[in-house]
């Protein structure tokens, strides 16, 4: 068997390749766009501008032939079929799909990988497209969109992205940005190089798949290209993801009626994470395996919002007891708010975010910061309205959240930024990243709640500084509080605020920028279903991962946080009119509530406490093969499920 050189690719030279005439017979057109071919060459040109090139492979002992048919304007399907004429096998084949691109990028993205080379941020995930001279490949799986890649010229917004075929054969993608020209590839087989990103910070040994085509076999490759004119502020990759959500097949996902998830959330944060420790009555984060059992996590282990979620929680058994006068809910909703309303408040207006501090069991050193925070004025503030509902009163709820809104008045920077984490004292100790934006929720509510024109110019001012930084660079930053990195997660509430300011202003350019974030949040959902092996966990389980939205860049693997946009992408919907928010909110609803346990099931041969669900989902080489899952029964996302609930109106728009 004759081996055939990795790279025996054909690759031609800027200067070579942008230098040919264009004087080949239109081949294919879509309005202004014209395909012409110069040799083994095809141009994409329109006018008489050149969009790029789509490269010829050129191996010896092949035959290969392209077609390229309009899907729409300046959207085109490429298939490339090559055929062993070699006369005997050929082996370590590594096949291309290059679109190259004259002109140096001016902004690069692989979705859910890598925004604009990841330089922002203290992580070490892959930075650049370069590691060592060698050009970074990843797998299709570790993109929203099947291998996808785009990126901004002067003129011209380029996206490319690989397409699934029957046999879910898996290929790579890689973005090569050079100072002439920007080449766009999709690569069969599968391969990561130079390294595989393992886990967090850490890399592995890259990999090749081995590529055998046997004397006249073919094998066929296709790909999706979308062109379309670069907006400012980076807003054309609302084209490219528009028609990937249009174009890739979508599955049907089994649908958890709201009336069934409801009561399964309950249950699970009442039987399974509540605790009671020293002065503490609240909730723990989550349950870990041990022993053949579950335990609450022993340590880091009582938040009031993100990951911990207790003030959510207990607002949410507020509303069960309104709903099913279920009075252990009330209890423990009213008994867990009371501990943190009695021991969390700072002197400053401030309150401490994690009771493990209060209690004296954490001895690192302690931050407040701006997710709690936020989460904390806006809830206090619901749960103060809740309580009277119930026909109990408690002032002091209010006097917190407006106690952490005062603080944010006097600590706001001129330019609109709060900040990211402080000393229970009030000291500041960072500000980077969009993670301030988490405040301005809280603030909305505050001057909802008040009428005060304070905390609305507060607001304003603080999202124009975030939405601005955002249209800026391209992407949000530094949510995942564990990580300093780009995340989906920061540009969560950047969203929320400008439904929200749009609801109290009535101005329509908050429902513009909130469309134009939404579609940043979209380069995180995924689009399709990664196919998996017949014994993952995927497979067992029943997980898919079409609607699951992917951490960070720091952190490759999915998760059900995107569940948290329902309510915004609901509401920008009918605001708009345009269905695809809908058609999103659904697809993330119905992801996130996969796998819940029932309490009689068992999961990795244990049974899960009903109600409960494993936090991250792991599509692509991440730890370990692709499809499976681990015990980390967290409980954020039954917070998340109930919060969802309770903020959306009409229970049949997710039935």
């Amino acid at each position: 068997m004759k081996k055939v050189p990795l790279f025996s690719v054909v690759l031609l030279t800027g200067a070579t390749l942008f230098g040919l005439l264009l004087i080949q017979n239109c081949k294919t057109n879509t309005a202004g766009f014209t395909w012409q071919k110069s040799g083994k060459i095809q141009w994409l040109t329109e006018g008489k501008d050149t969009v790029g090139a789509l490269t010829p492979l050129t191996i010896d002992g092949l035959k290969s032939s392209e077609k390229i048919i309009p899907i729409s304007e300046g959207v085109y399907r490429i298939t490339r079929t090559v055929k062993n004429v070699s006369g005997h096998s050929l082996d370590s084949l590594r096949l291309t799909i290059d679109f190259t691109v004259p002109g140096k990028a001016a902004w690069l993205m692989i979705p859910s990988v890598s925004y604009n080379g990841n330089e922002w941020g203290r992580g070490l995930e892959p930075k650049g497209f370069q590691k060592d001279g060698a050009w970074w490949s990843f797998s299709f799986s570790r993109s929203a969109i099947p291998g996808a890649t785009y990126s901004e010229g002067s003129k011209w917004a380029i996206a490319l992205w690989g397409d699934l075929d029957d046999q879910g054969t898996p290929f790579s993608c890689s973005l090569m940005p050079e100072p002439a020209k920007t080449t766009h590839r999709l690569i069969w087989p599968e391969e990561e190089m130079p390294l595989r990103y393992s886990n967090r910070d850490q890399y592995a040994p890259g990999f090749r798949g081995n590529l055998t085509l046997k004397e006249g076999e073919t094998f066929v490759m296709s790909a999706v290209l979308v062109v379309t004119p670069v907006l400012p502020d980076h807003a054309a990759v609302k084209a490219f993801l528009g028609k990937a959500w249009e174009i890739i097949p979508h599955p049907v996902l089994p649908r958890t009626e709201p009336r069934e998830a409801w009561p399964l959330a309950t249950r699970f944060v009442k039987e399974s994470l509540w605790a009671e420790e020293g002065v503490f009555r609240g909730f723990s984060i989550g349950l870990w395996l041990r022993d053949g059992g579950w335990i609450q996590r022993p340590g880091w282990k009582y938040e009031i919002g993100w990951a911990g979620q207790n003030a959510s929680i207990s607002i949410s058994l507020l509303e069960d007891y309104l709903r099913n006068k279920n009075q252990e809910s009330l209890d423990k909703g009213l008994l867990c708010l009371d501990t943190w309303a009695k021991y969390a408040p700072q002197p400053n207006g401030l309150i401490r975010t994690h009771f493990d501090y209060i209690i004296g069991i954490e001895k690192s050193e302690e931050v407040v910061d701006a997710c709690n925070l936020g989460q904390a004025a806006a809830d206090f503030l619901v749960a103060y309205e809740t309580t009277k509902k119930c026909g109990i009163e408690r002032g002091n709820y209010k006097d917190i959240a407006l106690g952490i809104c005062d603080f944010m008045l006097r600590d706001q920077q001129a330019s609109g930024q709060y900040g990211k984490g402080w000393k229970p004292d009030g000291t500041c100790l960072y500000r980077e990243g969009s993670v301030g934006a988490f405040i301005i929720p809280g603030m909305m509510r505050a001057y909802t709640a008040t009428g005060n024109n304070a905390y609305l110019a507060s607001a304003k001012r603080a999202y124009n500084f975030y939405f601005d930084e955002f249209a800026r660079n391209g992407f949000t930053s530094a949510g995942a509080l564990d990580t300093w990195c780009i995340d989906k997660e920061s540009s969560l509430p950047v969203l929320r605020a400008a439904l929200m300011l749009f609801e109290a202003t009535g101005d329509s350019a908050y429902l513009d920028k909130a469309e134009k974030t939404s579609w940043y949040l979209s380069s995180w959902l995924w689009h399709y279903s990664v196919p998996v092996s017949d014994s993952s966990d995927f497979k067992k389980y029943g997980y898919d991962t079409f609607g699951g939205t992917a951490v960070s860049t720091q952190h490759h693997h999915i998760d059900a946080f995107g569940m948290w946009l329902v309510p915004e992408w609901l509401k920008l919907s009918k605001y708009t009119g345009n269905p695809i928010w809908l058609e999103k909110a659904l697809a993330t609803w119905d992801n996130g509530n996969l796998c819940i346990a029932d309490g009689k099931t068992p999961y990795h041969g244990v049974i899960r406490p009903a109600g409960s669900q494993t936090e991250a989902y792991f599509q692509t080489r991440w730890s370990g093969e692709p499809g499976y899952f681990h015990d980390w029964l967290v409980s954020w996302m039954s917070a998340l499920r109930m919060e969802v609930l309770r903020n959306t109106e009409d229970w049949g728009m997710l039935q």
